[in-house]
């Protein structure tokens, strides 16, 4: 119809019939998407084309034709949204349709016609290159509409002169906004379609790709949608194949009754049920533990129209569960077991775990000891108590500290109970700031520690005795002199060393044999034990002599000391036939340390033995003083029997 037949009214009639058929095609793009679930990209683009295509077909089948072969409609929105959604591809079928209609119907617009679609179409194609792979935005559509309906004017400027007065002016403005409104109108629902399409695809490939089993299922306890791992659980290839079957077809009668009733309990009550937990085999027979939650669905009214459920395998969880279980067992029955107390600490000193045995070990504070206590309220009883031997008295409070300060740093300590028992504290922290404390009885190892010091000092004392007289031997005799020198070197006290021989002894044991000879030095050592200090020091020099060390002695009590000695052994009245007095004597030389003695025992050694020889020299049985600090070399004159 041209214009002259019909008025703006009309013209507005059909412009607004076009706007509905851009409405119409786009809303069918929206219906054939279930259609091509699981088509090719590729074919999906294509169809998108056709029905842009077919939209604008029966655009230009509405149009208004102001002049023969001069058309005005809304084709060149759709040509262009084909072309910014599926690109060249789906720009080139969308362009096809309404290319060859304008081709077949011809006239004077024809030209104008041709180059109105070229510039949607390139629009459409160009826009969809800028964007490229990025998600197209509702802003970048509005944009795009406003271009595409301003692209009209290029086609319109180039009619024929005419054809070109015969489009009013109140006619082409509300055109322009009718093109940018249908552009917008199918640019916005195909991006929403597109955006709903990814939302559910990413929804239905979680779904179907999740380890987990989903299904859901009508009221009748069939299937009516499942995930690939449901499917595959049960043996089929394709979830599709599940669809309309009940637990009856995938399980035993028994287990399958079972899971029926459960089921139409549940949708009789509306409640769900979570985390039923049972044993199922799989295929190759092996039994599985799962774990499954199942609700009901509802329509928008409210009513019950089926279930969905999700079942999870849980085999493994169960397996950490029963290893973690035996673990657990295990130590609760090592920590019960074992002899040792373990209590462990937080960084704040509260006791959060600890044994029997750890308890036990105090018993007066024992009931004290659980979790939850800080050490600070267990020490405080301590002291309370006098539970531990040797706190500091009127210090409590510093030995608490320090003892809750300990917990930070590795360390052992000794400590002695009231009941005489000893324990071994260890500490061990741990880098989470926790402090383990292990406690063991070390009573047994401190008596034994007591008694090898016991036997230890006995060994060192067998070491230093002569085993047959009782007194010191050699060897403690030279350790006693080179100390005693050297203590004397940083004081003015005198001390007096005495060497002691016994008279004519080798003619003594030549008459009466080594046995009596023994026995004659153990009573002439026990004559010298017995009349000599505690302080000072008897030892067997060697063979018949012995050495007296006399702490703190001037000459003239070493003199006494000295004559005293003989006497006693006198007294003793051992029989020696051999000797002119026919009892056995001794005689004494005496050595008193001087300024040069003090630092040099081998002086001191030579001056006595000098005063010795003097004295055997003298007729025996007597007593020689040595000069002091008088130097000389040792004559090696034999002595005398």
């Amino acid at each position: 119809m041209t214009r002259s037949e019909v008025g703006i009214g009309a013209m507005w009639q059909h412009l607004t019939a076009n706007l509905a058929a851009v409405a119409l095609f786009v809303s069918g793009w929206n219906y054939v998407q279930s259609w091509l679930e699981g088509r090719s990209q590729r074919f999906r683009l294509l169809v998108f084309g056709c029905i842009m295509g077919w939209g604008a077909l029966a655009s230009m089948l509405l149009a208004v034709e102001v002049q023969p072969g001069v058309l005005l409609d809304l084709r060149t929105s759709l040509v262009a949204t084909a072309g910014l959604f599926a690109g060249l591809p789906g720009a080139l079928v969308a362009a096809a349709f309404p290319l060859g209609y304008r081709i077949a119907i011809g006239g004077q617009g024809l030209t104008a016609g041709l180059i109105g679609i070229a510039v949607a179409f390139a629009a459409g194609v160009l826009a969809n290159r800028i964007i490229g792979r990025r998600q197209t935005r509702a802003w970048q559509v509005l944009v795009f509409a406003v271009c595409v309906g301003l692209s009209g004017l290029a086609s319109i400027s180039i009619l024929p002169q005419t054809g070109a007065p015969a489009i009013d002016a109140r006619l082409l403005l509300p055109l322009i906004a009718l093109n940018i409104a249908a552009t917008a109108v199918a640019g916005l629902v195909v991006l929403h379609t597109q955006l709903v399409t990814k939302e559910r695809d990413l929804l239905r490939a979680a779904v179907a790709q999740a380890p987990d089993f989903y299904y859901v299922k009508n009221t009748r306890g069939q299937f009516v949608a499942v995930n690939q791992s449901v499917a595959a659980f049960h043996g089929y290839d394709h979830p599709v194949q599940m669809t309309g079957k009940t637990d009856f077809d995938i399980a035993d009668a028994a287990r399958a009754q079972i899971l029926f009733e459960l089921e139409q309990r549940m949708l009789e009550s509306g409640e769900g049920m979570a985390d039923f937990e049972e044993q199922v085999p799989n295929a190759e027979g092996n039994l599985r533990w799962f774990s499954t939650s199942k609700t009901p669905v509802r329509d928008v009214e409210g009513n019950i129209i089926g279930l969905v459920g999700v079942t999870r395998d849980v085999t493994a969880n169960k397996q950490l569960e029963q290893a973690l279980l035996e673990a657990k067992n295990q130590l609760s029955y090592a920590l019960s077991e074992m002899s040792d107390g373990l209590a462990m600490f937080d960084a704040e000193g509260m006791l959060i775990f600890c044994n029997e045995q750890y308890r036990d070990f105090f018993p007066l504070t024992g009931d004290l000891r659980v979790p939850g206590t800080r050490l600070r309220d267990i020490l405080e009883a301590v002291t309370v108590t006098g539970e531990q031997v040797g706190i500091p008295k009127g210090h409590e409070r510093e030995w608490i500290d320090n003892v809750v300060g300990a917990l930070r740093t590795p360390g052992e300590q000794q400590i002695k109970l009231f009941d005489g028992r000893w324990l071994m504290l260890r500490t061990r922290p741990t880098e989470a700031g926790l402090a383990l404390v292990v406690v063991s009885d070390i009573t047994g190892i401190k008596s034994t520690e007591g008694e090898l010091t016991t036997l230890s000092n006995q060994l060192a004392q067998l070491a230093n005795t002569d085993p047959l007289l009782g007194v010191g031997n050699r060897r403690a005799f030279d350790q006693r002199l080179a100390g005693v020198v050297a203590d004397a070197s940083q004081s003015d006290k005198e001390f007096a060393l005495l060497l002691i021989d016994v008279d004519s002894f080798k003619a003594y044991n030549d008459r009466y044999g080594h046995l009596a000879g023994d026995e004659c030095l153990r009573q002439i050592a026990d004559c010298l034990r017995q009349r000599t200090r505690s302080a000072d020091f008897v030892a067997r020099y060697g063979g018949e002599e012995f050495a007296v060390i006399l702490s703190e002695a001037s000459a003239a009590g070493a003199i006494r000391v000295a004559n005293d000695l003989r006497a006693a052994v006198r007294e003793r009245a051992l029989r020696h036939d051999r000797s002119e007095r026919k009892i056995v004597t001794i005689s004494v030389g005496i050595a008193i340390s001087g300024p040069a003695a003090r630092h040099n025992p081998t002086s001191l050694l030579l001056q006595a033995d000098k005063a010795l020889y003097a004295a055997k020299a003298s007729g025996r049985d007597a007593t020689r003083l040595a000069e002091p600090d008088v130097g000389f070399q040792p004559i090696p004159l034999p002595r005398k029997a």
